[in-house]
């Protein structure tokens, strides 16, 4: 069968498939679930566009057309891949039509990506595959906050333990505390109690659960956590077969998911994990049922893969990174690197590690306003990629935390988006644009870079150059970036000059000089699998 692993991130889709005959793909496609083109010239039903799709032959019947700048919509009904033809279903009777399209499936991007490698079309099933997956579905629910609706089952006198927490206070000298809303939307106490071995003080009484427990609507994502059940799950047990018969489909018992002692920490991540299961668990069924019977295998933020049927929604936050990582230190030993930091950036963020002849872990980690008490691989996160906007607010240039991410993109994308790290790097001649997956416009770039100028002429009365800005730009990239691989060797007493940088990701090799530059490091690798390394390490993962 066909071997594809797949790493979706914030901006673009990485995949690595073998197929049956042993043969290597590779595939890089925007995590929107799209494929864009130019449109060069039309007529009638016809379409003359200039694209650059990873196929080798028509599978775009049935696919949805649309036009970036114009309200126009139509049905694909077959490509001319060679001389750039598209056929529609429609005419299209606007004379003025131009700019970019795009056209989809509207189906999830890894079933794409598997579409698009083993050539299969809308009106054929795909075989069978066995598929590796990252993913940032559950972080990105996390960031945007679009989980379920979650209710909070405790020991009786403790619902109020993810509101009053510990007390610490991440702004300590602020006299305006502010403290995030809870993921969950009930809280409900039960009437039980353990000891601290785990011995039953107080039963629970099934005739006498609370009536808003039972009430609660059955579309709720259930998170049980109860005082001392990582000694003794009989109570957390219970409750789950009795929610379970009433027609709650969505229940994590603390128990199950996390068997350390602390109730705060059980309670935040069965909390999370309950808030990302129902929106998980629909995108993985999703997939599994489009690769029929074939065997699908999940990327966890530790750095291993495991099956969907053994897999929590809370092990897959950091799971891109993770294989980036795994990917890294595969490649970096093939060249004889021991010790190496793997600098992973992409199209929305930068993952950085450190790796000294083994894996550096932690144990909690905080995504969004979740703290996850579940083994990863030790990641520094920063918001700069290739899409992260350069602006200049309140007098002073800034690159990030904001990102045009794939839907609009950066400017050069031609669908309208913001200046970002892209533009910058194509407008300095660090990007090719007939190397890129999708339509580059120069035209658009220098547009986005021209309206910045103008702004901050008129807020300082001060001319700055166009070079003077691009390169202002690169190097507050470079010193945001050089500063998380500090955080990540200094502080913890690795001097980065003793280390091989393993540069990687779509924009990884534009900047990882300049950084090599900032921290004195002497060796950078780019592996040659460097624009899909987080999909390569997740293949490679035990």
């Amino acid at each position: 069968m066909w071997s594809v692993w797949i790493d979706t991130g914030g901006t673009f889709t990485d995949c690595i498939a073998i197929s049956p005959e042993r043969k290597r793909k590779r595939l890089k496609i925007l995590s929107s679930s799209v494929l864009r083109g130019t449109i060069e010239s039309h007529s009638g039903k016809q379409i003359k566009g200039i694209f650059s799709w990873p196929v080798e032959r028509d599978l775009f019947k049935g696919f949805s057309f649309r036009s970036v700048k114009h309200d126009f919509n139509a049905k694909v009904k077959s490509v001319d891949l060679q001389n750039g033809i598209i056929q529609l279903s429609k005419s299209v009777t606007n004379t003025e039509f131009e700019g970019d399209f795009e056209i989809t499936s509207h189906e999830e991007v890894p079933i794409l990506a598997v579409r698009l490698l083993t050539s299969t079309p809308l009106t054929k099933p795909l075989p069978r595959v066995q598929m590796r997956l990252g993913s940032t579905k559950g972080t990105n629910a996390l960031l945007e906050k679009k989980g379920a609706p979650v209710a909070f089952i405790t020991t009786k006198g403790f619902r109020d333990l993810l509101v009053i927490r510990d007390q610490q206070r991440p702004n300590l000298f602020r006299l305006n505390i502010e403290t995030p809303d809870p993921l969950f939307s009930y809280a409900i106490e039960i009437n039980e109690r353990l000891n601290t071995k785990g011995e039953v003080l107080q039963p629970i009484n099934v005739h006498d659960l609370p009536k808003a427990l039972l009430d609660l609507p059955r579309d709720t994502a259930i998170a049980i956590c109860l005082l001392n059940s990582y000694r003794n799950d009989i109570h957390e047990k219970l409750l789950r077969d009795i929610l379970s018969k009433n027609g709650f489909s969505s229940i994590s018992c603390s128990s199950e998911l996390s068997k350390n002692i602390k109730l705060l920490q059980r309670a935040d991540t069965t909390v999370a994990n309950a808030y990302l299961e129902p929106t998980i668990s629909q995108y993985i069924k999703g997939i599994s049922s489009k690769i029929n019977s074939s065997k699908l295998w999940i990327m966890t933020s530790s750095g291993s893969i495991v099956g969907n049927e053994n897999f929590s929604p809370k092990d897959s936050l950091l799971s891109g990174p993770a294989g980036g990582i795994v990917g890294a230190v595969s490649a970096g030993k093939k060249s004889g690197f021991d010790k190496i930091i793997s600098f992973d950036m992409g199209g929305t963020s930068t993952d950085v590690a450190i790796y000294n002849k083994r894996f550096d872990y932690q144990f909690e980690t905080k995504v969004g306003q979740a703290n996850i008490q579940s083994p990863c691989l030790h990641i520094e996160t920063i918001a700069a990629g290739g899409g992260s906007i350069c602006d200049f607010k309140n007098g002073m240039l800034q690159v990030g935390p904001e990102s045009a991410g794939a839907e609009p993109g950066p400017a050069c994308y031609g669908a309208g988006g913001p200046l970002t790290l892209t533009d910058i790097n194509l407008l300095a001649g660090r990007l090719v644009p007939n190397a890129f997956g999708i339509p580059i416009n120069l035209d658009a770039a220098n547009q986005a870079l021209d309206l910045l100028v103008e702004r901050i002429h008129t807020y300082s009365d001060k001319a700055i150059g166009r070079l003077a800005l691009i390169n202002a730009f690169t190097s507050l990239a470079n010193e945001k970036m050089a500063e998380a691989i500090r955080k990540i060797s200094l502080s913890k007493g690795h001097d980065p000059k003793e280390y091989c940088l393993i540069s990687f990701g779509g924009a990884g090799g534009q900047h990882a000089i300049g950084i090599a530059e900032i921290l004195g490091i002497k060796q950078v690798a780019t592996p040659y699998e460097a624009g899909l390394l987080s999909a390569y390490g997740i293949g490679k993962a035990d």
